[in-house]
């Protein structure tokens, strides 16, 4: 007799139960790590849970639910199709249960035309499950607490000021610099591509809670950062600021300037009111890990990824 599979599509009446194992999930990862939140909504996330059963599986064997996994599709520009879970998209008691929930997961997302399975799990007792079921970390959230510090004396004609629509040529200059950093040929990106991404540097120039700052030496560009109030995230804490697309000129690293500007954009976050910073980089860059490690970031979650090709 063919085994009957603990697996079947979440319903609305799920998401009680799943929100429990959800809010014990989160208090363990938060007692490995002080930078994880604990603040989670349990009314909110069942409204959104209960919104969103069609993307959602629960493995249940006697009537209680063991594990769940909830993955959302979403097209990236350059790999196309994906599908993504966050750190309270899923739960298993034990790794079966995980493997029952992949099994019918993978097939449903290779069929809705999704190339791979990308995942965020705690960086400190969550990420071995994964690994051994062929995921790979491609990529770190860092966070870190926020303290007052006095302005820093920077060297004559050096100056960090706010970017403005004006600075648009530089702004891309320095995407273009990032993209190559990250093994992205700019010259290889089709037209469609390359205007979305301008789109995407014009809109961060002109939305009012994004903050463009560029440090100049003697009039000219050298260095850039993007910082940006953080929406809230699970395991984020209130107050959180976001620092992206930090990037130096070839010609001006190796002298400590991003450090110095990150220390500044820092102290402008704290005069905001914001009393945490998070940043995110490739876990394969070892120059950003031992970056962002020095000025006082340290990983919360890993991202992993695992074909669905396979």
């Amino acid at each position: 007799m063919a085994r009957v599979s603990p697996v079947r599509r979440g319903t609305r009446s799920d998401a009680p139960a799943i929100a429990q194992r959800v809010a014990v999930q989160l208090a363990r990862d938060a007692s490995n790590e002080a930078l994880i939140s604990t603040h989670f909504s349990r009314p909110e996330f069942e409204t959104a849970l209960a919104n969103a059963v069609t993307a959602l599986w629960v493995d249940e064997s006697h009537g209680r639910i063991r594990g769940h996994l909830y993955g959302a599709n979403f097209d990236d520009p350059l790999r196309g199709r994906q599908t993504w879970t966050g750190p309270d998209g899923y739960s298993f008691e034990i790794p079966d249960v995980l493997d029952n929930l992949c099994e019918h997961a993978y097939r449903e997302w290779r069929d809705q035309g999704s190339s791979a399975h990308l995942v965020w799990a705690a960086a400190v007792g969550a990420t071995m499950t994964w690994l051994e079921r062929g995921y790979a970390i491609i990529g770190v959230r860092g966070a870190r607490a926020l303290e007052g510090a006095p302005s820093l004396a920077w060297p004559e004609g050096h100056r960090v000021r706010r970017g403005t629509r004006a600075d648009l040529a530089t702004a891309l200059a320095f995407d273009r610099q990032i993209d190559l950093a990250q093994g992205v040929d700019h010259d290889a990106l089709t037209l469609e591509q390359r205007e979305a991404s301008e789109a995407d540097v014009i809109e961060l120039l002109e939305d009012p809670e994004c903050h463009y700052y560029l440090l100049e030496v003697d009039g000219r560009p050298v260095a850039q950062c993007v910082t940006f109030p953080l929406p809230a995230l699970r395991g984020n804490f209130d107050a959180t600021v976001y620092l992206s697309s930090l990037a130096v000129h070839p010609a001006w690293q190796r002298r400590g300037l991003a450090s110095a500007l990150v220390k500044e954009v820092l102290r402008a976050a704290v005069a905001e009111g914001h009393r945490y910073g998070e940043a995110r980089w490739h876990a394969d860059n070892v120059a950003a890990t031992a970056f962002w490690s020095s000025v006082g970031f340290r990983p919360t979650y890993l991202q992993l990824r695992r074909s669905l090709r396979d």
